[in-house]
């Protein structure tokens, strides 16, 4: 909300995706002069030399897969760059999670589809070639009740396309929730994605949650967020990932993932979201990750700095 907007730490964020432009039932889309919270926001991004990104809006599986709803994917395309220019927008992503045929809905998503997918990606950013384009994608994993695609053995993308340039960057969503977390988990993230799907995860953001899941079997019962349960918890020792019986990434987690996000060769970090993070009860998330990512980027640059003097 505008309230919360006050919260955002500027110096530890670099992309802020918020807001949606106006879609109209034939794909064209212009920018939303009624949300206030997103002018607010790129208002003070652009301030602090920040990037914002619209949520897409717009119908993907009519966009992609239908064949019948070219002038529907034709006018998204063609109306988005004067409705960026127009809302001062610096890019979009795709939260598209799928659910289109039975397979993908559990995680498989075959070569074909993610394929065509990222045929669309592309097309958007040949359109706006000067802004940016990211979507959101799922990990490997089999067979955790926790994960939400269980059985996420293929790419959502076509991995070779996206590496040549297809649109500009994805983000992992690693969304691990086991109730003993480790770091290994993320590392194996890295491992499938680089290793045996051959991203370039230069161009890969890490994905941490700043959420929960009450999941029975295979079915998710609700996602409860940190920002709602700290309160349960106040000034949580910072090895501790388990508040109220709920488990979360904890603090000493986080600066483990930021640290290991670096040395993996990962482009960023990817925490979802913003206003699930805690900025009460001494238990604020992103200043650990953050401070991952930074110890870890000068630990680098003493190698380097070292190696050079030998």
């Amino acid at each position: 909300d505008q309230a919360g907007i006050s919260n955002i730490p500027w110096d530890k964020y670099t992309h802020i995706v918020t807001g949606y432009p106006v879609l109209f039932p034939n794909g064209s889309v212009v920018c939303n002069h009624n949300d206030t919270k997103t002018q607010t926001i790129v208002k003070l991004a652009h301030e602090n030399n920040r990037v914002v990104q619209w949520h897409s809006a717009v119908d993907v599986i009519k966009a992609v897969f239908n064949n019948s709803a070219g002038e529907y994917r034709d006018n998204f395309v063609n109306s988005l760059s004067g409705a960026m220019d127009e809302c001062n927008i610096d890019g979009i992503e795709f939260d598209f999670e799928w659910n289109y045929q039975f397979l993908d809905k559990i995680g498989i998503v075959l070569p074909k589809y993610a394929n065509m997918y990222t045929d669309f990606l592309a097309d958007v950013k040949s359109h706006i070639p000067n802004r940016i384009v990211s979507a959101d994608i799922g990990v490997w994993g089999c067979c955790d009740p926790a994960d939400g695609y269980p059985l996420g053995v293929l790419p959502w993308v076509n991995v070779t396309k996206f590496n040549a340039g297809a649109f500009d960057f994805v983000n992992a969503m690693s969304y691990h929730r086991p109730k003993t977390l480790n770091i290994e988990r993320w590392v194996e993230d890295a491992f499938f994605m680089e290793k045996i799907w051959e991203f370039n995860l230069s161009k890969v953001n890490l994905g941490v949650p700043y959420f929960s899941v009450n999941s029975s079997y295979f079915k998710i019962n609700s996602e409860p967020t940190w920002a709602n349960y700290s309160h349960y918890c106040p000034n949580m020792p910072e090895e501790q990932n388990t508040c109220n019986g709920i488990t979360f990434v904890g603090q000493e987690l986080n600066y483990a993932i930021g640290y290991s996000a670096v040395e993996l060769g990962f482009g960023g970090v990817f925490p979802w979201t913003i206003n699930y993070d805690s900025f009460e009860n001494n238990n604020t998330l992103i200043n650990y990750l953050y401070s991952g990512i930074i110890n870890s980027i000068d630990s680098i640059s003493l190698l380097n700095t070292t190696e050079s003097i030998n």
